[in-house]
């Protein structure tokens, strides 16, 4: 079905670094499309994706804890401010250059996450219901540059403890494909298998606390 290989293609490109330029701009571009054209279906894939992969992060993680202050802005429990690339230096050695741009274990999270990300972010903590209705708040057709760049930080965040080999974010962005279709044609799907497999998936609790 052309709507999953658009899934297929833009997550390709999120688990290989060496696929040409060209490609991923036609990924990136054809999965925007998509959360235009099928808005519903957008929401249910990427808050099924975010939800899971924040899940299987450590309990204790504070990526997994954030909280929204008095301004209404998204923070770590320590108070400091979620999406920026100082959020990773919890356990990733500061940028010798001080750009983290120039630095391979911080490039992927140089760029600051909008606020409408990191409130995604949060929502997706209470559950994929939560992050679908803040999904369909968006105007049609701005889904998308808020969801990416979220679903690629939680992303980043599993691979810090599982690998740049992390087989769980090609199955979870495949199957939420699959579900969404189900789902938006009011179809049953495997919830208890689902549930299963972001238990077996899961980083391993006390991790954040052993690295940090």
């Amino acid at each position: 079905m052309p709507i999953r290989d658009a899934v297929s293609r833009w997550t390709i490109t999120r688990c290989d670094p060496l696929v040409v330029h060209a490609y991923r701009e036609a990924a990136d571009d054809e999965l925007r499309t998509t959360s235009a054209d099928f808005p519903d279906w957008f929401a249910i894939w990427a808050s099924g994706v975010l939800a899971d992969l924040i899940e299987t992060l450590d309990p204790e993680d504070p990526w997994r804890n954030t909280i929204v202050n008095g301004a209404g802005a998204v923070v770590l429990p320590d108070g400091s401010a979620f999406g920026t690339w100082h959020n990773a230096t919890d356990l990733l050695p500061l940028p010798p250059e001080g750009d983290p741009a120039l630095d391979v274990g911080l490039a992927a999270v140089a760029q600051p996450l909008s606020a409408e990300s990191a409130l995604l972010w949060h929502a997706a903590q209470a559950g994929r219901d939560q992050a679908r209705e803040q999904l369909l708040t968006i105007e049609v057709g701005g889904a998308y540059p808020v969801a990416a760049p979220v679903i690629e930080r939680a992303m980043f965040r599993r691979r810090v403890f599982m690998g740049q080999e992390d087989a769980y974010i090609p199955q979870v962005c495949t199957d939420w494909s699959k579900r969404a279709d189900l789902i938006t044609n009011g179809q049953p799907w495997d919830e208890a298998g689902a549930a299963r497999l972001r238990v077996g998936s899961r980083v391993e609790p006390g991790s954040w606390r052993l690295l940090a």
